[in-house]
């Protein structure tokens, strides 16, 4: 006579499942809430962004490229050199210099981000800090030495400040909702997880249709529970 681990469930056994190890599930949903609130509050330093709006104004001395090339589609392309130059360790230098906040190279590289804005001439200098003011003064260095790096390398161009960084009011990371939600999750599926497991190490037999569901024996009898008056 052997026994059978069956690992097919009906509808109406997962639900007597999950009603049965309920505390399971709940006990795994506030750990993973209460786990991934804390180590966002305690554990992750909050950083700020201060980002600067910049616009590529066309030099129309430039014929010869506005022969082949329309002012905007000019200014597109040379958007990414720009970039390029602005990403230079020769200009994070300057910009360290200039904001007089100890950074290194490497570690301006890590806090600023450059990007086009959707295809237009306009592109964004975003600077991420622990601290709001930082971040900010960081991102008015940029703004007030880039057209000056620019020039000074592509004498043709002009660059415009169209959207000035301003003091980050919130912290821009971490995210304390959306990790709420993901330790949530997490700990839902977790409770999940380890109900079914520990309901099919549960060896025990409760009652017939138990007995009948594990064993292939026929029952000759049951003992019934009597209640004392």
């Amino acid at each position: 006579m052997e026994s059978t681990l069956e690992l097919e469930f009906t509808l109406s056994e997962i639900i007597s499942i999950i009603i049965k190890r309920i505390w399971i599930i709940v006990l795994c949903i506030i750990l993973g809430t209460a786990g991934t609130f804390t180590v966002t509050k305690c554990l992750i330093h909050e950083k700020y962004t201060a980002s600067v709006s910049m616009y590529v104004a066309p030099n129309s001395g430039n014929a010869d490229l506005f022969a082949s090339l329309n002012e905007l589609n000019y200014a597109q392309k040379v958007v990414n050199t720009y970039i390029e130059i602005l990403k230079t360790d020769n200009f994070m230098s300057s910009v360290a210099k200039a904001s007089s906040l100890g950074y290194s190279v490497g570690e301006l590289k890590k806090m600023v981000e450059m990007s086009p804005l959707n295809d237009t001439e306009i592109f964004k200098v975003k600077v991420t800090t622990t601290d709001p003011k930082k971040s900010l003064l960081l991102a008015n260095t940029i703004a007030r030495l880039a057209p000056e790096k620019i020039i000074e390398i592509k004498d043709a161009d002009a660059v415009r400040v169209v959207d000035p960084a301003t003091l980050p009011e919130y912290p821009s990371s971490p995210n304390v909702l959306l990790n709420i939600a993901i330790g949530f999750a997490l700990g839902f599926i977790i409770g999940i997880m380890a109900a079914f497991i520990i309901e099919m190490m549960d060896k025990r037999v409760k009652d017939e249709d138990d007995l009948l569901k594990h064993y292939d024996v026929p029952v000759l009898g049951v003992i019934p529970i009597i209640e004392e008056v």
